[in-house]
């Protein structure tokens, strides 16, 4: 059972927002090492290098430690509200192998067993909700 990230108590959103962080701090370190050289003396890197480092470890910055603050501060609730609105769906269940259609209850979700006896009508019994419902009308 997958538990939505509010769930979790905030010590185990924390410790989940650590890696990320570290990835930021990562991208602090490279910026000022590059930038705290004096210019011109030996060893010190060419602007150049400093300009094109300092992006490369922007994007560290923004990536560690906005991923820091999604893992402790719920970062699903865009996710949860997309998927209300319709713009983000659930992946749709695989067909069974042999090439049958398979059916779900449209009551509780839950796919039909292979064995499952169907009347001539199309009438089935959930095994999971004990409901009744059509094959027939269900895919319509």
């Amino acid at each position: 059972m997958r538990m939505e990230l509010e769930t979790l108590p905030f010590v185990a959103r924390l410790v989940a927002g650590c890696v990320p962080f570290v990835f930021g701090l990562i991208g602090v370190t490279v910026a000022v090492s590059l930038w705290s050289e004096p210019f011109g003396e030996f060893g010190s890197p060419p602007l150049f290098f400093r300009i094109f480092g300092t992006l490369i470890a922007s994007v560290f910055m923004l990536m560690g430690f906005g991923g820091a603050c999604a893992a402790i501060f719920g970062g699903t609730k865009s996710l949860r509200s997309a998927r209300r609105s319709g713009f983000v769906g659930r992946a749709p269940r695989p067909k069974s192998p042999e090439g049958q259609r398979s059916y779900t209850c449209p009551n509780c979700n839950a796919a039909l067993k292979s064995k499952a006896d169907v009347s001539p009508s199309g009438d089935v019994r959930c095994s999971y909700c004990d409901r009744w419902f059509n094959i027939h009308r269900a895919g319509a």
